[in-house]
């Protein structure tokens, strides 16, 4: 629901800007699922291998989270954006991961947002900044408002800037070449409203 302060004017040009954001988001992922996608044989035998080298190193620590999170720059921009998500991973010492994501945009979010989108959790890094990241790299999208539509091929990352629950925990999701319409930076930025974030090391 868009303020009730929004002049008409702001509220075609925020319109129209979305609609052509969206657009454009569609395409580029099309193209990028084109250049990046694999083959059901050549995706198994990846897993395998994930699989196999995870074997070979020491677990180093877990990461559970699910609830429901504000997409922050839609909320900004006065718009309803919320979402139900939940992933684990098991992390180990050579940056491999086993684990799954899962986000799901409820309906009545503005169109053109992703809707459904998951996959399993293959690699993970340890940033300089303090973040910590899990890479998804043969994910799967369905729009839930009639949009794109695509199953594996893609390749996101999902960066927790803050563990912890309601108004602390928060997580982005960056799709290369997709960013939020907004405020330019990651196509899914979420502060929870319900739920937590937690990491446990060993």
């Amino acid at each position: 629901m868009i303020f009730e302060s929004y002049s008409a004017r702001r509220l075609v040009t925020v319109t129209v800007a979305t609609q052509m954001s969206a657009h454009s988001m569609h395409s580029r992922m099309h193209l990028t699922i084109s250049d990046t996608s694999c083959s059901p044989k050549s995706a198994s035998t990846s897993a395998v291998q994930a699989w196999a080298q995870s074997l070979s190193a020491s677990m180093v620590g877990t990461i559970h989270g699910g609830g429901t999170a504000n997409m922050t720059d839609l909320v900004a921009a006065g718009f309803k954006g919320v979402s139900s998500f939940g992933f684990e991973a098991t992390l180990f010492s050579d940056g491999s991961a086993r684990g799954h994501f899962d986000c799901v945009d409820h309906m009545g979010d503005l169109p053109g947002y992703p809707g459904n989108v998951f996959g399993d959790i293959t690699r993970w890094s340890s940033n300089a900044d303090g973040t910590l990241t899990l890479f998804v790299t043969n994910g799967s999208l369905v729009g839930t408002h009639g949009g794109f539509v695509a199953h594996g091929g893609l390749a996101f990352a999902v960066t927790i800037q803050h563990f912890g629950g309601a108004g602390v925990g928060h997580w982005t999701l960056d799709f290369p070449g997709v960013v939020s319409p907004f405020n330019g930076g990651p196509i899914c930025q979420e502060l929870l409203t319900s739920g937590q974030i937690v990491v446990r090391w060993n």
